[in-house]
């Protein structure tokens, strides 16, 4: 019944029976907690909080893995090796997030602009989250720089360029030309020479 509730959340509009069965199970599901092992009812109050698609793969997969080591008739060869991949991807990723920290700190934008907001980690774990495997190391570097930049430049529009600036910086990214940059406030400039380095840096590792 619970892989039946699962399954009906992935009903799309019009999917009548699917939904019939979402609520059926929903309903039965509440009412099962009472009369199965303590394992088998955390997993169904697990399931009930959120739908399964809309959590982070990673952080599911390190919940199950942990659940099923509670379980009576757990398999110990596949718990085994559910950790070993776990702890292995995780090792990747911890890699990738060193990197990225170095990349972070020699562009410097958090130290020398005391208003931007130094969100790596969460840029970084954002990425993790919309694809978790190691295969795509790239990926994952690469869209973190690019939203730590997005986070970075937004600042500047949102709370610290004067309308001037941000025409001057508009202009600037606008052409794409470095000789730009003699024109720009420091604040900015720092910003612009960030995002050009950069995406110079990410096209022309494609080549």
């Amino acid at each position: 019944m619970l892989s039946l509730y699962e399954a009906s959340c992935l009903a799309f509009e019009g999917e009548n029976l699917l939904d019939e069965a979402l609520a059926f199970t929903r309903m039965h599901l509440k009412d099962l907690k009472r009369d199965v092992s303590k394992s088998i009812a955390k997993q169904i109050s697990h399931a009930l909080e959120d739908i399964l698609h809309h959590r982070m793969l990673r952080l599911e997969a390190r919940w199950y893995i942990e659940a099923y080591s509670k379980r009576e008739d757990a398999n110990g060869v596949l718990l085994e090796l559910a950790k070993l991949d776990f702890n292995i991807v995780q090792s990747v990723h911890q890699t990738e997030l060193q990197e990225m920290s170095r990349w972070w700190k020699g562009m410097g934008l958090a130290n020398k602009l005391s208003f931007s907001r130094d969100r790596l980690m969460e840029c970084f774990f954002w990425t993790v989250g919309m694809a978790y495997e190691p295969q795509f190391s790239h990926l994952h570097k690469r869209l973190t720089k690019v939203t730590c930049l997005i986070t970075a430049i937004d600042d500047v529009y949102d709370v610290y360029g004067t309308l001037d600036e941000l025409e001057l910086f508009t202009d600037a990214v606008e052409r794409w030309d470095i000789n730009a940059v003699k024109n720009l406030p420091n604040c900015v400039k720092l910003r612009f020479l960030a995002l050009y380095n950069t995406i110079n840096e990410m096209s022309y590792c494609w080549l």
